[in-house]
């Protein structure tokens, strides 16, 4: 098993090509965005492949059987669904 870890934040660089209506989240919506990043991460893997546990208030930490690019990749599509970005291998 492997173990990999996740520090979700945001960040407003404005819009983009992708996201042409982008604007620009409110401190009360950015602290949703982030919890809901907790709550919602194991929708992204299957039953039994991963377990996940909060090492601190804004870091999560991973263990799984999967590859590190599919786990990055799970994550990232559970980050961008909540218009966020993360730093990997956060510390407690």
């Amino acid at each position: 098993m492997s173990i990999y870890t996740y520090q979700p934040y945001y960040l407003y660089n404005g819009v983009s090509f992708e996201q042409p209506f982008r604007e620009e989240l409110t401190q009360e919506e950015i602290e949703y965005n982030i919890e809901s990043f907790f709550s919602d991460i194991d929708r992204y893997f299957e039953a039994g492949t991963a377990t996940f546990e909060r090492l601190s208030e804004n870091c999560l930490e991973i263990t799984t059987d999967i590859f590190e690019t599919e786990c990055d990749e799970r994550v990232k599509r559970c980050l961008n669904s909540l218009d966020l970005y993360s730093h990997k291998n956060c510390t407690n």
